[in-house]
């Protein structure tokens, strides 16, 4: 879990934007977090240039756009989630899928980005599931081909538990299943990987190389900061190529579980520093740079 080589803690003075996160979100019971609005207030007091946030579902979204509102340097992507394909019940499903693709396609001028969408094949174990899952990635693109936004991906394979027992030797139990489902689909509606960013990319690490090489962006997670696995599927990737998130109130930095706060991000800059050898100013820089031209942000910074 922890790595060999302590990272440096996060440098006082340096910017941040962090990609991803979910505030305000459902709370589990008992948490010890800050209120949504002291998370906000502090991210940017301690040198937060840019929060963007993400709705997965009708409720987020309802929470998100009243959170928001008649406030500065936020924003967020309209999400319908693989989890949300796979848990909501069916009698709830088509009335809120209605009313989310209404809203997604009559209020572009108020989210960033379409997501996080996507395939997550821990949370679709059957057959049935997974494909009912690149069913609804594929409406959601046929549908927002035209307008003109970004898209954010939620991209998990099945591990070595999660196979399908039915089907072993389907594509989808592959270390890349996902991946590879993802990017045939992406060509089949010919999104340009320009277009895309890989939310809290997870590899497999030979993909940290081949989705840059490709135009594809990734967004490195706080959890970064002091696990292997979050180190080591970017440590090949193209710093021209990455933007930091937190995922809040998931991905910390050092504990499992829903603690985390965008203020986090700093971790992420400090974890890329590290895997990359480079200033962490540096990687403040080149990470701000590319999530404002990813999501067209110059105007609202300005």
């Amino acid at each position: 879990m922890s790595i060999k080589h302590v990272i440096p803690e996060p440098e006082e003075n340096i910017n941040f934007i962090d990609v991803h996160c979910h505030i305000p979100f459902p709370r589990p019971k008992d948490d010890k977090l800050p209120s949504d609005d002291v998370q906000y207030q502090e991210f940017f007091r301690q040198g937060g240039l840019y929060l963007i946030t993400c709705s997965i579902d009708i409720l987020t979204l309802n929470l998100v756009n009243k959170f928001i509102e008649g406030r500065d340097k936020i924003g967020f992507t309209c999400g319908w989630a693989p989890q949300t394909v796979t848990y909501t019940p069916k009698k709830q499903y088509e009335e809120d899928w209605a009313e989310w693709t209404n809203f997604i396609k009559n209020n572009r001028d108020k989210y960033l980005a379409i997501g996080e969408i996507g395939l997550d094949f821990h949370h679709a174990k059957t057959l049935e599931q997974r494909n009912k899952q690149v069913e609804v990635f594929k409406k959601i693109l046929a549908i927002t081909k035209n307008l003109d936004k970004p898209y954010v991906l939620h991209v998990r394979n099945a591990a070595n538990h999660e196979l399908d027992t039915e089907h072993p030797n389907h594509e989808y139990n592959k270390p890349d299943g996902a991946n590879r489902e993802i990017l045939k689909v992406l060509k089949e509606y010919n999104v340009s990987p320009k277009k895309v960013m890989w939310h809290c990319f997870s590899g497999p690490e030979d993909y940290g190389e081949l989705l840059p090489r490709q135009g594809f962006l990734l967004s490195v997670p706080s959890s970064a900061y002091r696990f292997t696995r979050w180190q080591k599927v970017s440590k090949s990737s193209p710093i021209d190529k990455l933007v930091t998130e937190t995922d809040s109130y998931y991905q910390h930095p050092f504990q499992r579980g829903p603690y985390n706060v965008p203020l986090n991000v700093r971790y992420s800059i400090a974890a890329i520093a590290h895997s990359h050898g480079l200033p962490q100013k540096e990687v403040s820089k080149k990470t701000i740079n590319n999530a404002i031209k990813f999501f067209g942000l110059d105007n609202l910074l300005s």
